[in-house]
């Protein structure tokens, strides 16, 4: 008995639990609800690059973003990494840029995505790069960068740091 009136009390809930839409601020199929992410056209991902062969390179010199062509819930294209330099890292402080067709500053991350894990020399991310956190990107951008301005290689005690590197506003690369 008790197992049928809890199959009758869940059966209950589940068809009770519909979103509803409302005249002043539901979801509807010309207008996502509030907070949803703004329709945005399909990313082109960008090519692969060619084979790395790892080199001595500077800390802020070390690392290739490439835009797949898949977003994050929030609009942010999501990126994979490659390590151009010969140490494995271990940490980067990346931050992200959204621009408009004429190339103006439309969006940029809050706060920095710290990104922990393994790269190693001459490799490439196991996971795909997510940037924006809660920050919405407007249906304004059309083009993208990632900028990191701290960075840790395997068996160092400190990061390298250039907080100037990465600032609120930052004019879109050519």
């Amino acid at each position: 008995m008790r197992t049928i009136l809890y199959v009758m009390l869940v059966s209950t809930l589940a068809v009770g639990c519909k979103k509803k839409t409302t005249e002043g601020g539901g979801a509807t199929a010309d207008k996502p609800a509030e907070g949803a992410a703004v329709a945005l056209p399909a990313l082109t991902a960008e090519a692969e690059p060619a084979p790395i062969t790892a080199a001595e390179t500077p800390p802020f010199d070390s690392v290739k973003f490439r835009m797949t062509a898949k977003r994050t819930a929030k609009g942010w294209p999501k990126y994979d990494a490659y390590n151009l330099g010969t140490k494995e890292i271990g940490f980067l402080a990346i931050s992200g840029y959204a621009y408009d067709k004429d190339g103006k500053q439309v969006a940029h991350t809050s706060v920095p995505l710290s990104w922990n894990g393994k790269l190693p020399a001459g490799g490439k991310t196991d996971w795909e790069i997510e940037v924006g956190g809660s920050d919405q990107v407007p249906a304004t951008a059309t083009s993208y960068e990632l900028c990191y301005s701290s960075i840790k290689f395997a068996g160092d005690t400190n990061m390298t740091d250039d907080n100037k590197r990465c600032p609120d506003q930052k004019p879109k690369s050519k």
